[in-house]
């Protein structure tokens, strides 16, 4: 059994997304377009093999393909797994940088499983005008689905809507446990606060190339965030983004240090 109470033998079956306005836990459900695609493209997969069906609210089932045509494969569901939260208690605050280095952290980030990823706006981010930040939001959240399609997990990675740091913070107030990332804290890690037993849920502010402006981190400490390092290297804003979601991973899993 894998750690969600699922056998490794259904962990092991190839994923497809569903929405959830046609997901079912009994009985018939088709794909079309590009999942129906990839099922018979690349995966190659034929009548009579089963798969995973998840909505990315959660709920997840086991599916035997019943019939395949060119561009649809009509299934039935055969085992329901439940509907389960698998996602670290944790929000990423990341500031927008560069497109594919923004998308990257949000493809590995949705895989580890963190629960939210929040866009911030700083003084020295990226700036988009608002037709393109809703063209990005949008490919963002396909992002998640596909790396919940990829990790064989439960429920997706929330994108939430891009907010100034003031806005992100204020929604965060007194909810969770809050860390900064700050370059000069390089030499050092965060690992101090891991032997909190009240770490979780948790948030991680990361800045932008150049980091935070000296205000903002002001700002950060004097509403709560704790400043913290990355080791003894300079990480960009993607890398440190995904280290750190690597290392709240393994303590959520594992439980605060003793």
């Amino acid at each position: 059994m894998d750690t969600n109470g699922v056998s490794t033998r259904l962990l092991g079956l190839p994923q497809f997304i569903v929405s959830a306005d046609i997901f079912v836990v009994s009985g018939s459900v088709v794909l079309e377009g590009r999942e129906a695609a990839h099922l018979l493209g690349p995966r190659r997969l034929k009548q009579g093999q089963k798969v995973r069906l998840a909505d990315g609210t959660g709920r997840v089932a086991v599916a035997r393909i019943v019939n395949v045509s060119k561009n649809r494969v009509g299934l039935e569901v055969v085992e329901y797994l439940g509907q389960k939260d698998d996602l670290i208690p944790c929000t990423i605050f990341l500031a927008l940088i560069r497109r594919e280095r923004f998308e990257l952290a949000v493809l590995k980030l949705s895989e580890i499983g963190v629960s939210a990823i929040r866009p911030i706006i700083t003084e020295r981010s990226i700036r988009y005008d608002g037709e393109n930040l809703k063209k990005r939001l949008s490919r963002w959240q396909t992002l998640s689905l596909e790396a919940l399609k990829q990790s064989r997990g439960f429920k997706a990675t929330m994108i939430e809507s891009p907010v100034t740091l003031e806005e992100a913070v204020s929604e965060v107030e007194d909810s969770c446990f809050k860390i900064a990332l700050f370059s000069e804290k390089r030499g050092g890690g965060p690992s101090p606060f891991f032997m909190d037993e009240d770490l979780f849920p948790l948030v991680v502010a990361v800045g932008p190339e150049g980091g935070f402006s000296p205000g903002e981190k002001d700002f950060l400490t004097s509403r709560g965030f704790r400043a913290a390092g990355l080791g003894r290297r300079i990480l960009r804003s993607e890398t440190a983004a995904i280290y750190m979601a690597s290392l709240l991973c393994e303590i959520h899993r594992r439980g605060p240090f003793s």
